[in-house]
């Protein structure tokens, strides 16, 4: 989830044809990217339309949500009404708590940021009672998130802090980045440059690593904004440019708007006001279109500026007057509505009213930083008073010992007793931890190992019966064509009708034979021996089988491969046999890193919950889907049946 929160920044633009010549680029990018998203959606909707189980429908229903989270937040949210009445009618928990997640998220988007913790303090309890420790992570780092948007940063901190150290722990890269990210915000917004930076380049660093397109644009905003601050316009220029990029690539709305209000930002220090004022306007209509209010009175504050420095006063009012009756204002908001109150007023002499304004904004800056300040010096004092209380116990104790050593001998060691025990009984269990995760290591290499055994064991007998097929029964109905056709010579009927009936033999033989070990699998790469099988499928049987491939070219290995043809191998014979369908159609797409299987039929389709437990086809592809760490999503009922797999090809390359 995008997690960029709105810098106030300065910066120019260095060349005003290279910013077009990067819009253009964006723009070829953008549509190229708009298929893959919109096919998902279509997916989605038609689950929507054919499925009878609520529980798929609500699941629909949250995922199309967290789609439209970033463009359009009404439709977002109906979704997610939708869904979560679905999961109360069923009664599901999980899926309860999953909305009570997204609508945090949501409302934190939109700026309501008290209904946006009181959700997330809903999906804190039950990942709690789950003692779900990544979903506690999550809801910690939104927490971390919400505080930073309302300028309260000590709390901010303490969440993400919790946050990184959970994910740490769990090794979870993406999360780490973006935490990262999110502590450099905090340290940025409080002038610790030097914190800030470091903390980004560690989010870069990971980001880049895992080709994480959103998260990186993120960051590259947040570098812009520290670079901005700080008066180094080309380095803002070229991160910005970067996020712009990132964003219209990913259809990211909310992002694409914070991107034009910098580049709007820079523009005003190049004292390029009605450009600016151009950029501004645009990221409003986004905000405006998409609901997206808690950046609104950001935008009304700069456009006020802007319009101040053309002197035409009345529109900079006027935009100021709009920005106030945003009702999702934070303190960080509000401190900047009143300084530019201030400036405006005091620019046109109303002094009364710029004195007033001043002083509103000095209140809503003490009290983001200066709390800081008196925390810092709270904590010192007790740090003070501790070391006094200290050095009081020290002195008495000295006392004692003149009096009664023996008794301050015992007590001492009978301290360093326990205190050895505590270590003893810590190191214990902390050796205890290892061994159980080495334990639960060493299963999970057994069961890779089994899987991959059974599967080699498996192909290893259709080689072996292939073969025997191949070059003994084979072999054998050949012999026996070859003693009938030496007695054709008495032009019997009878003998010319075996004749037949061995040489459709020797063809089924021979098809089985390549059934179980496909020569285009050896020849050619698997998307071709995919296609080759289902050209020979469409040609032998009724149902039309069409093959689609699309996306990029992936290579992965042999085993893989192997496995990938087999799965789309039992679907097919599982189609034709049982779904009485007319149609069958094989779909593989590739893109960046990922491939998708999809694999629907028009059939009569079938009881999902019978049928895993005594299907020995679908358990055999379960198995492959396992090896290949892969998932599956299988929809079945009246109007057909549908299996979409998503294999990320980098863990094929891990085993």
């Amino acid at each position: 989830m995008n997690s960029k929160i709105i810098p106030y920044i300065s910066s120019t633009i260095k060349h005003n044809h290279l910013l077009k010549k990067v819009i253009s680029i964006i723009i070829c990018v953008f549509i190229t990217s708009t298929f893959f998203g919109q096919t998902k959606i279509d997916s989605l909707h038609q689950v929507l339309k054919t499925s009878t189980e609520d529980s798929e429908k609500a699941s629909a229903h949250n995922r199309l949500s967290w789609l439209f989270i970033n463009d359009d937040i009404a439709i977002a949210k109906a979704h997610l009404d939708s869904s979560l009445v679905l999961y109360t009618s069923i009664k599901d928990e999980k899926g309860i708590a999953l909305c009570n997640y997204k609508y945090a998220v949501l409302y934190r988007v939109s700026g309501d940021y008290k209904a946006s913790l009181n959700y997330i303090n809903k999906y804190q309890l039950y990942a709690e009672s789950q003692q779900d420790t990544l979903n506690i992570a999550n809801s910690q780092y939104q927490k971390g998130v919400v505080y930073s948007l309302q300028g309260d940063y000590e709390n901010s901190l303490k969440e993400y802090f919790k946050t990184l150290t959970i994910y740490e722990a769990l090794k979870d890269s993406t999360s780490m980045g973006f935490t990262l990210n999110s502590i450099g915000i905090v340290f940025k917004n409080l002038k610790k440059y030097n914190q800030a930076i470091q903390n980004y380049n560690k989010a870069v660093a990971i980001h880049t690593k895992l080709n994480d397109k959103n998260n990186l644009a993120n960051v590259y905003n947040s570098l812009g904004s520290i670079y901005a601050e700080q008066k180094d316009y080309d380095k803002a220029l070229e991160f910005f440019t970067k996020t712009l990029e990132i964003d219209i690539e990913t259809k990211n709305n909310w992002g694409v708007a914070i991107d034009y209000m910098d580049l709007g930002t820079l523009l005003i220090k190049k004292e390029q006001y009605n450009e600016a004022i151009t950029h501004f306007n645009n990221a409003y209509k986004i905000q405006e279109a998409n609901n997206f209010n808690a950046e609104k009175a950001e935008t009304l504050t700069k456009i006020s500026f802007a319009f101040m420095m053309l002197d035409d006063y009345n529109k900079s009012e006027l935009y100021l007057k709009k920005g106030y009756q945003e009702n999702t204002l934070s303190k960080k908001t509000y401190k900047n509505l009143h300084f530019q109150s201030y400036k405006l007023y005091n620019k046109t002499g109303e002094l009364k009213q710029a004195l007033y304004h001043h002083e509103k904004y000095t209140l809503y800056k003490d009290s983001i930083f200066n709390e800081e300040n008196l925390k810092s010096i709270n904590t010192l004092q007790i740090q003070f008073e501790t070391q006094r209380k200290d050095k009081e116990l020290i002195n008495q104790q000295l006392e004692i010992q003149k009096t009664n050593t023996q008794y301050n001998y015992m007590t001492g060691l009978a301290i360093f007793l326990l205190i050895a025990s505590i270590l003893i009984f810590v190191v214990f269990q902390q050796r205890q931890k290892r061994k159980n995760q080495e334990i639960v290591t060493l299963k999970r290499e057994h069961q890779i190992k089994t899987l991959e055994s059974l599967i080699e064991g498996e192909e290893k007998e259709r080689f072996r019966i292939a073969k025997e097929l191949h070059d003994g029964v084979n072999g054998d109905l050949s012999a026996i064509k070859f003693k009938l056709s030496s007695l054709l010579e008495m032009n019997n009927k009878v003998i010319k009708e075996a004749i037949t009936m061995i040489d459709d033999s020797c063809q089924q033989v021979r098809a089985i034979s390549h059934n179980l070990v496909p020569q285009s699998l050896a020849n050619f790469n698997f998307i071709e021996a995919i296609q080759e099988y289902c050209n020979h499928m469409d040609a032998i049987h009724s149902p039309k089988i069409s093959f689609q491939k699309l996306g990029e070219h992936v290579e992965v290995d042999k085993k893989s491969e192997l496995n990938i043809f087999r799965i789309i191998q039992e679907l097919t014979t599982n189609s034709v046999k049982h779904a009485e369908a007319t149609e069958i159609n094989v779909q593989i797409s590739c893109r960046d890193n990922l491939m998708h299987i999809t694999f629907e039929d028009n059939g009569k389709g079938f009881n999902k919950n019978t049928i895993e437990g005594n299907g020995i086809g679908l358990k055999n592809i379960q198995s492959r889907i396992d090896y290949l760490h892969a998932t599956m999503d299988l929809i079945s009922n009246k109007q057909g049946t549908s299996y979409t797999i998503e294999i990320d090809t980098n863990k094929l390359n891990d085993y």
